[in-house]
Parts: C-alpha cells; sequence; structure tokens
C-alpha cells in the first residue's frame, strides 16, 4: 500500500519574494503536501504584526510531519520550536550573518551556530553559501548538519522569432535592438542606478521590472534607454525580449531570477560575487559590483558580437537544465526531507 502524503509547514517571514518562490517551486513534490504560513504580510513588519505571525505559526503546526523555516531571522526567532519539531531551514542568502560588523557580527555568527543545532538539517542553497557559513560556524558543525541544494527553475520550451517581435513591438522597442532586462527589487543591496548608467551611455535598451526605494533614482537617470515596467506577472513573455539579463548584487543565496533567465538562454552580466560565478559559470560575464563602467564594457561586448552572444546563450540554456532545473531542486529537497523523517531508511 502506498505511502500517505506527508505534510510540510513552511514557515517564511513575510508574503512574497523569494521564500514564496521556493515553495511554489517544490509543491509539485511528490510524496509530500506543502502549506505555508507567513509570520509577516511584509517586509520589516512592527512587533504587533510579528506577535500574530508567531500565534498563527503555534496554531497552524499541529498535525505537520514537518517544519521547513526560511532564513535565519525567522528561524533565531523559532530555535525553541525547530527542536521541539522535525524541522528543516533554508538560509536563503545568510543575510543577517553577512552585513553584520563587530559585536552584531559575533552575535550573528552565534545565532547560525544555534539554529545548525536546533534543525535537524540545514539546506544551503549553493555551495558559496556553505562556504559562507563554514567560516562563520565551523567546518565540523557545517559539514555535519548541512546539505546544498540548488534552486532551480521551470525549463521552458523552445521560444518562437514570432513572439519575441510580437513581445517587441508591444514594448515599442525596434527589432534590432539590444536589450537588456532586470528582474528583482530596485534597492542599495542590488545598485540598481550602476546598471541604468550603463544602458544610457552604452544605447542598450534596459526594462527594469520590478520596485524598490531606487526607483525614483533610476528615473533621474534615464535619458530614454531606461525603461521601468514595475510589478509584472509576465516575466516570461518578458525574458523572451531580451538579449542579456543583469544581476548586480552584494549578497546572494542563489537568485531564482538568474536561473530563470539562463533557462530561458540568456547571457548575464553579474555582479563578482561567489554566489554569481558559481550559477553562472562559464555562460555570463562577471564584473564588480557596482562598477557603471565595467557594466557598460560588457554590453558594448555582448552587442557587438551577435555569434559570442549566442554561444553564451547556448551554454546558457545548458547550464539551467543541468545545474539548476526545478527537479533537481524537488529531488535534493526530498532526499532532505527523507532523512529527517527517516523515510529512506
Amino acid at each position: 500500500m502506498a505511502r500517505p502524503d506527508r505534510s510540510v509547514l513552511h514557515v517564511l517571514p513575510h508574503a512574497g519574494g523569494g521564500g514564496d518562490t521556493y515553495v511554489d517551486m517544490l509543491e509539485p513534490m511528490p510524496g509530500y503536501r506543502m502549506t505555508r504560513v507567513h509570520l509577516a504580510p511584509a517586509r520589516k513588519p512592527g512587533p504587533v504584526g510579528v506577535a500574530r505571525g508567531l500565534l498563527e505559526l503555534a496554531r497552524r503546526a499541529r498535525g505537520h510531519d514537518l517544519v521547513h523555516v526560511h532564513g535565519e531571522g525567522a528561524a533565531s526567532l523559532l530555535l525553541p520550536f525547530l527542536r521541539l519539531h522535525r524541522s528543516i531551514v533554508t538560509l536563503h542568502g545568510l543575510h543577517l550573518l553577512r552585513r553584520a560588523t563587530g559585536a552584531r557580527q559575533r552575535i550573528a555568527t552565534l545565532n547560525v551556530r544555534a539554529i545548525l543545532r536546533a534543525a535537524d538539517r540545514t539546506i544551503c542553497v549553493s555551495s558559496a553559501e556553505q562556504a559562507v557559513l563554514a567560516s562563520a560556524a565551523g567546518s565540523a558543525l557545517t559539514e555535519a548538519r548541512t546539505t546544498v541544494v540548488h534552486n532551480g527553475t521551470q525549463l521552458p520550451g523552445d521560444s518562437i522569432a514570432a513572439e519575441r517581435l510580437e513581445i517587441r513591438a508591444e514594448l515599442g522597442i525596434d527589432a534590432s535592438a539590444f536589450v537588456g532586462i532586470w528582474v528583482g527589487s530596485l534597492d542599495e543591496r542590488r545598485d540598481p542606478v550602476a546598471v541604468a548608467r550603463a544602458a544610457e551611455d552604452t544605447g542598450t535598451t534596459l526594462l527594469f521590472v520590478g520596485r524598490g526605494r531606487l526607483s525614483g533614482d533610476i528615473e533621474r537617470a534615464a535619458r530614454g534607454h531606461v525603461r521601468l515596467l514595475g510589478q509584472r506577472s509576465d516575466v516570461p513573455r518578458l525574458l523572451q525580449a531580451a538579449d542579456v539579463f543583469v544581476l548586480m548584487s552584494q549578497r546572494e543565496g542563489l537568485s531564482f531570477a538568474l536561473v530563470e533567465a539562463m533557462a530561458h538562454g540568456l547571457p548575464a552580466v553579474v555582479a563578482d560575487i561567489p554566489e554569481n560565478i558559481e550559477t553562472i559559470g562559464d555562460s555570463g560575464i562577471a564584473v564588480p559590483y557596482g562598477d557603471a563602467d565595467a557594466v557598460a564594457n560588457a554590453f558594448r561586448r555582448l552587442a557587438a558580437d551577435p555569434a559570442a552572444r549566442g554561444e553564451l546563450a547556448a551554454r546558457a540554456r545548458r547550464r539551467a537544465a543541468d545545474e539548476f532545473s526545478a527537479e533537481q531542486m524537488i529531488e535534493g529537497t526530498r532526499a532532505v526531507y527523507d532523512r529527517v523523517l527517516g523515510a529512506s531508511l
């Protein structure tokens, strides 16, 4: 007789963002049912909002076989909860640890060590993230308590040239234009203004998909080539209209937007942090964070050599299929779940 599906409660710090995308990717996992609870309705909630989220978690946790907590911030709030339940933590970039300095960094280091000991297993979404964790928490503890499972993406079917032209026509973009696309928040951690300046300096049509505190700064930097599209629900269609993807980030876990763009055959220009380099391999160009001149040079290089751009595009598609498919993410995470629950023993 088939084993009944086991239930996993995903605990997310807030609604929207990469955490929800992560759970969306895991939804088709055979043998497991996914539900989720958000500790807050949006980023940076007040104490009342967090308290409500914790009460909702306490109510919802009963009857689940496994609790999967997302982010070191949420996990630090839930250390006793992690010890009381079969639990998994996915760190999603170690942003608290990596932006802390001085005494706060020492506290953040103690925090990640406590998380590793409290959870049954911790998932790192990249080898680079695991290396940062090992540097902070110690190699022995990290090796014993963590598993690397890359974030993944659904692989699209073959794009049709007519669809690309149709989307460009909708956006008012010439068929021959060199087009870049940015998908993600517009905030200080990602310095979109440097990318906007590079686009204007090189005549690159650049589509910004997303919102954030720096939207006004981008508008002021725009001189005709940069377009702010806001939040969109048709990102896969927009990717078909582009020639290059751009990700300028100080910190990452492993970007869902980046691997989705690679799956659509877009070479990427990325900030040269280890997580981004691990993701693109030889299928894109890494530049110093916030260096508008380096981004501009990458745009010029790709725009001037369609054949080289096509080779990078083919590499990006192969790399997404070989290393970052949704199926690989699901199977890797399922193996962690089975291990924690004893199903593979």
